[in-house]
């Protein structure tokens, strides 16, 4: 059996449980975002802070390796949004508590959808706690689990998308199988059972699905061997929130990244963008990561201090051009030849680079870029 037929098969199975009445305590949710000025978002119809009981929708057919998200539209003319925290659903049948999974979290800078069947086509991938920093959180029920979002530094609105997408992915689910559905699961602000995809209670373009075998569907729109979700076996608004704050002015030192996603043996181009640099010396390097950064006394570089930035400082070979001057256009042009070696494929890192203007004019320092290798 396919993993799409065992999530229809499990969804089947699940279908008159997937409506509960639960009740969220308010020492569970904590739903006060971090900043006087900051900006709540959310989509589902749950109060901002429950407390009582109230009827949600745990989906028990999602398995590990799938996923919900959340699409959150921007006002036109909002400025750059740095996250601050985010919040993952994740309940038990009857609202019972002291379940506990593992979940990755991602965040894209913005969504397109294409087709009848409003496929999602994502934008930029801007933050990954899994990829970029070898860690997952871990959610109990049945409450609204947050993760703190201040230091990681993840920007949104820069796509000119309009929107931005926060999702969660399912990496250890020990409350069931995918065979059978699992009693503990995201969770949507869905109440009542119905016979119709009611788009008052499941909007379009709003409600993200990942699926093994298909990726990323409107939760609205999924189907499985041809078989509608909506409403039997998914119903609601995913309870996903998030927090913002103004992001400030963007900072103007930028990698322009050509040729990413790279093959093994292939190359990528790179733009260093330092205007008000002229005739400056710059060096770039390479990390495997980009916080918590590497402290200076101009300001904290976002490379982490590990062997790759050791390597890209002392291998010109491979990475070209990560010493020099910037040109009278305020840029300069950089290289790195990946090795035509299969063991790379899937790593990703980052590049970043500093000015180096004379004492006592502070380095300038450029935010970092993330490549990844096929």
């Amino acid at each position: 059996m396919s993993r799409t037929q065992t999530l229809r098969a499990t969804l089947a199975g699940a279908a008159f449980s997937l409506f509960a009445l639960v009740g969220l305590a308010p020492s569970s949710v904590a739903q006060t975002c971090p900043g006087v000025a900051d900006t709540f978002w959310k989509n589902d119809t749950l109060p901002d802070n429950p407390t009582g009981s109230f009827g949600i929708s745990v989906i028990p057919g999602l398995c590990e390796g799938e996923g919900a998200a959340t699409v959150f539209n921007l006002v036109p003319g909002t400025p750059l949004q740095k996250l601050t925290q985010v919040v993952c659903p994740f309940g038990s049948a009857g609202g019972a508590s002291g379940a506990t999974a593992l979940v990755n979290v991602q965040v894209f800078d913005g969504v397109t959808f294409s087709g009848p069947q409003n496929t999602p086509v994502l934008g930029p991938k801007v933050f990954d706690l899994g990829a970029d920093f070898g860690n997952s959180m871990q959610v109990t029920s049945t409450a609204l689990n947050v993760l703190d979002m201040t230091n990681y530094n993840v920007t949104v609105g820069a796509s000119g998308m309009g929107n931005f997408v926060v999702a969660f992915i399912m990496e250890l689910n020990p409350n069931g199988t995918c065979a059978t559905g699992f009693t503990s699961n995201f969770f949507t602000d869905n109440s009542a059972p119905g016979f119709f995809c009611n788009p008052a209670i499941t909007p379009e373009k709003t409600s993200l699905m990942y699926i093994l075998g298909q990726g990323w569907t409107d939760a609205s729109k999924a189907t499985v061997t041809g078989v509608p979700l909506c409403p039997f076996f998914y119903a609601g608004i995913w309870a996903i929130r998030a927090c913002t704050e103004d992001a400030g002015p963007v900072n103007p030192l930028q990698v322009t990244v050509a040729g990413s996603p790279v093959p093994p043996g292939g190359f990528v181009n790179l733009t260093f963008n330092a205007p008000g640099f002229q005739g400056v010396p710059y060096v770039a390097a390479c990390s495997f990561g980009n916080f918590p950064g590497t402290p200076t006394a101009s300001g904290v570089v976002p490379l982490n201090y590990d062997s790759l930035m050791t390597l890209s400082l002392s291998t010109p070979s491979v990475f070209v051009n990560f010493v020099g001057v910037v040109s009278p256009t305020g840029t300069a042009p950089g290289l790195i030849f990946i090795p035509n070696d299969p063991a790379y494929s899937g790593i990703n890192f980052y590049v970043g680079f500093i000015t180096l203007p004379p004492a006592p004019t502070p380095w300038g320092i450029s935010d970092s870029a993330q490549i990844v290798i096929q």
